[in-house]
Order: structure tokens, then sequence, then C-alpha cells
């Protein structure tokens, strides 16, 4: 498992794939890698 971390409000998800878009403020494309 992942941690991705959204460089536009700074939420965080947990997952084996990157999330299309933000679970919280929604913007695509946000979502980086952190761990």
């Amino acid at each position: 498992m992942a941690i991705f971390k959204c460089s536009n409000c700074g939420a965080t998800k947990e997952g084996k794939c990157k999330p299309q878009k933000c679970p919280k403020c929604g913007q695509k494309g946000t979502m980086q890698k952190v761990s």
C-alpha cells in the first residue's frame, strides 16, 4: 500500500493505485505518492 497526498489541499489517501482525483477537494491529477 502507498500513501498519496494532494498537492492542492494536502489531503492524504492510502491505496494500491494512484487516485484519479482528490477525495477531498475533487481536483484531478493532484495526487502524488509520498511513500
